[in-house]
Formats: structure tokens, sequence, C-alpha cells
């Protein structure tokens, strides 16, 4: 594969990234969905501006990708906020979900090219990627697995999330099943979050590719928001009150600590996206 063209294939946590199929009656198990993300570094005398201009014209392409099921959704998201102390390691992400492990092998096929650039593929498609390589480069690539996610039926177009709220963990060894099981039990916390307007949708995904210690982190969790009003007030004391009634938070407490150790945090801002409609889909 064109070294250049696996880099464009990157994707972005989320993040977003990875999108739970509502299952209705006795439908089959919703399928795997992956997400391929790219940490994008912006090059010496260039603007995100410029970055995220170009960006509108690769969307351009997800869009027919989208179209021809090849992908299920496309996100590019800004970094505000990180606890990296390396502050100038990347400045944006963009991300591609897809269900077909197969298309990281082909990440943009010539059909999909023609369709986006008519008679002149060739010439465009150069291009693009002239433009695209002089303003920024692609320093990371990741590969992530969809595990849980519950999301606002009334809100699922991505533009009602903007704000990207992502924790990276280190599962400690031997803990997988553990914390995937504690994750999936404090979902019904994000539930009621969901339910107070506090977020619009949460989601649990795990690092697939690369892997090995040096990475650092294992699982992401991603809190989405509306607005910058409800990031000031989490209110997860008043969602444990509503359906954790009894328990007892320390140990709660307790429990995720002795699972995981939250490596990083880091806030993005959602800056375009393609998707097909209904935008995202509940489990």
């Amino acid at each position: 594969m064109n070294a250049r063209l696996f880099f464009r294939a990157g994707w972005a946590l989320a993040l977003s990234l990875m999108l739970i199929t509502r299952s209705y009656g006795q439908q089959p198990a919703p399928q795997r969905q992956y997400s391929e993300v790219m940490y994008h570094k912006i090059k010496p005398g260039h603007t995100l501006e410029e970055a995220l201009a170009i960006e509108k014209e690769w969307k351009k392409i997800h869009q027919v990708q989208l179209d021809n099921g090849h992908i299920s959704g496309w996100f590019v998201i800004s970094k505000y906020l990180s606890s990296n102390p390396d502050r100038q390691a990347y400045d944006y992400v963009t991300i591609k979900n897809f269900t077909d492990f197969a298309v990281f092998g082909n990440s943009y096929p010539e059909s999909h090219l023609e369709k986006t650039f008519g008679s002149t593929t060739k010439d465009k498609w150069a291009d693009l990627l002239k433009r695209t390589g002089e303003v920024q480069e692609g320093i990371k690539v990741e590969i992530w697995e969809g595990v849980d996610a519950v999301w606002n039926e009334k809100q699922l177009s991505p533009d009602k999330s903007p704000i990207w709220v992502i924790d990276l963990m280190r599962v400690k060894d031997g803990k997988d099943a553990e914390y995937v099981a504690m994750e999936k039990d404090m979902k019904k916390l994000h539930q009621e979050r969901i339910k107070m307007n506090n977020i619009t949708g949460w989601n649990l995904a795990a690092l697939k590719y690369p892997g090995g210690s040096e990475n650092g982190y294992n699982y992401a969790t991603v809190n989405y928001f509306g607005n910058a009003k409800e990031m000031g007030d989490t209110r997860y004391g008043e969602a444990f009150q509503k359906v954790m009634a009894g328990q007892d938070v320390n140990k709660l407490v307790s429990r995720i600590y002795q699972t995981r150790d939250l490596v990083r945090q880091e806030i993005y801002i959602l800056r375009e996206f393609a998707v097909k409609q209904p935008a995202l889909a509940a489990k």
C-alpha cells in the first residue's frame, strides 16, 4: 500500500467514534465496529484553518465512500486541551469508521476517486495529496474496536455533540474482563446523565493495533457534550444517587482504580463530519 495512502487511512479516537447498532427483535448481533484514528501535526508556517479547508475536500471522497457502504462515518476533531506533556505532538485528528477490516487494505478505491473527481481523477488526486502534505503530516495511526456505547436518541446528529472529552486508560494486566464489566455496569450512570441532558452520548473502545506497552494506554472512553456549560458539572453524584443508590461509592471508586489507570485526558472540538442519516444509532 502506498505509504501516503496508509497514513490517510488512520483513525482517531474516539473517538466517535465506535457506533453501536440498535437491535430490533431477533436481528443478528451488531457488526463489529472499527475506527482508524490518525493524529495530524500542522507544519510550520501553516494554520489549522488551512488544514480544515483541505479536509473539506477529503470530505467529498468520504461522502462517496459512505454512499457506497465502504465506511460508516468520518470525523475531524481539533485538540483543545490535553494532559499530554508534549503540547505540540499533534493538532487534530481524523477518524474513519468501518465494519469490514478489509477497508484498511484498500482505503481509497479507484472507483470512489473517479466518482469524486470525474475525468480528471489522476491530476486532482495527485494535487490533493500534494497540498495535504504541504500543510500537515500524519504522525501516528491507531485502530480501535468498539466495545459499548449509549446515545441520546433525540440528538443523534454529530453536530449536536461538538465537544468530546476523551479519557485514555491503561487497564492492568489480567484485568481486561473485570474492567469492561465495570464500565458496562457504569453505563447506567451515563444513561441517567443523558436523561439529565448532561451528555449526549458515551462510548467505550479498545485499542486493537498497534499493541505493546509502549503505547501507555489500551482503552478509551468518550463523553460527548452538547455545550461547554454541561462540562462544568458532569453530574456523576446526582446520577449515582438515582441509579446506584445503596451502593458504597468508595468501594466503586476503589474498584475502578484497581482495574485501570487514567493515562491521559483530552478535549476535542468537532470540526467536520460525514455520516449517513440517521447519524448515529443507540444500542
